[in-house]
């Protein structure tokens, strides 16, 4: 089963998520597989991020997006994690990605664009994806995912590489998973493992759809998901489906 785990913001609950330290975790556990999510700066500058705010993490109330870079990169956003006193930085999306290459992760990330921002934050990140991998084989290319289905599609056409993506569905819009695949033109859909029934999971592949599974936290939960088609799915906590 440990091919099909992706560590949810890299190892995010066993080490400060979405930063270098969340990467070397999930190395360490012998993930092959990471998540993540990516953001813009004031200053355009793609970081790694699941919220805008600096709160939850950081103590601060203050928004990446009202902030250049320059002014965000020596916050530490692990002063809430309490397994360990560390000190952590948010990452680049480059910074990022070059970890990952070294560590041999191979990546899922995710597009989370802030109001106004969907058209512009995949055409950044798809110029540093096109630049990055740019002699990497199309079989190697990272997974790109969001919620925001119109950044998917402009990302597909901005891109030159050809880069496979997966559109997630919010628990309450699952019943209406298609309307979203066909407007962000996904080649993958990510339920809610939760949600994932058989009727769900038959109609997705009898469309010609591939499925991941989100939020997929109980062995025995990713059993049953595997039996009904899916490929992958992203886990925050890995190391109870590699113990024993």
């Amino acid at each position: 089963m440990k091919e099909r785990i992706i560590g949810h913001r890299g190892a995010g609950v066993l080490a400060p998520e979405n930063t270098i330290e969340a990467l070397e975790k999930a190395a360490t556990l012998g993930l092959s597989h990471v998540e993540f999510d990516v953001r813009l700066t004031k200053d355009h500058i793609p970081v790694i991020s699941h919220d805008d705010s600096l709160m939850r993490c950081a103590h601060q109330n203050s928004l990446i997006s009202n902030m250049n870079y320059v002014d965000l990169k020596d916050i530490n956003i692990a002063g809430h994690f309490a397994l360990a006193a560390m000190n952590a930085k948010i990452p680049t999306l480059e910074e990022y990605l070059g970890k990952a290459k070294e560590l041999g992760l191979h990546c899922q990330i995710e597009l989370k664009p802030n109001k106004g921002d969907e058209f512009l934050l995949p055409e950044i990140v798809g110029d540093v994806l096109d630049t990055f991998y740019a002699d990497t084989s199309n079989k190697d290319l990272p997974l790109i995912t969001s919620f925001a289905a119109e950044s998917l599609k402009a990302l597909k056409s901005h891109t030159y590489k050809q880069f496979q993506t997966g559109i997630l569905i919010k628990t309450d819009t699952t019943s209406l998973w298609e309307d979203y695949a066909t407007r962000a033109q996904a080649d993958y859909i990510h339920v809610h493992a939760l949600y994932l029934t058989d009727d769900i999971a038959n109609d997705i592949k009898n469309k010609g759809y591939k499925i991941n599974a989100y939020h997929l936290n109980h062995p025995e939960v990713a059993r049953k998901a595997i039996e009904r088609g899916c490929e992958k799915f992203t886990c925050d906590i890995p190391d109870i489906f590699l113990k024993g």
